[in-house]
């Protein structure tokens, strides 16, 4: 294959960069193996990222669909014991209202403390009333409780504010 000519011209530069050569393509190809797989690992992630977002976002839009039946059983519950009800049903809401409000603390639903200064992030104000008891800005009374879930803020709490 090789005629004694080839031989000749055949330096040893020429050897190393033959033998160079195959090395050159192995980092090539590690180099771009160790890319590919950092591209993977952090699609993974992103991934794992998004599917956690997308479950909280669930999980925020279900808790937010059941708040009002909380409110509704708090004003029945007000109602009944203000009235000639049955000692036995105003306990019976009572215990419901505390085993519901129990399972969304574990699930990570909070109340808005709506009590001090108005926070347009965490209160809605609804109107803005006299009062010679309270500074300006502060919050009068609660009109309807607010909560949120894992820190964002899925039902404002809606108030009344000191002109």
């Amino acid at each position: 294959m090789f005629s004694a000519e080839d031989k000749k011209n055949e330096t040893p530069e020429s050897l190393e960069t033959e033998k160079a050569q195959p090395q050159s393509y192995e980092s090539d190809y590690k180099d771009q193996f160790l890319r590919l797989n950092a591209d993977f690992q952090n699609y993974k992630r992103r991934i794992e990222r998004e599917r956690t977002e997308w479950t909280h976002i669930m999980q925020a839009d279900i808790i937010e669909k059941m708040l009002p039946l909380v409110d509704d059983l708090e004003r029945a519950v007000q109602t009944a014991e203000g009235s000639q009800a049955a000692p036995a049903w105003i306990e019976g809401f009572q215990l419901i209202l505390k085993n519901f409000k129990k399972t969304l603390t574990s699930l990570g639903v909070e109340e808005i403390v709506a009590t001090g200064t108005f926070n347009p992030e965490l209160h809605e104000a609804l109107m803005n009333v006299e009062s010679s008891e309270h500074q300006s800005g502060n919050i009068v009374q609660l009109l309807s409780k607010g909560y949120t879930f894992k820190g964002k803020v899925i039902k404002h709490a809606r108030v009344s504010v000191a002109k």
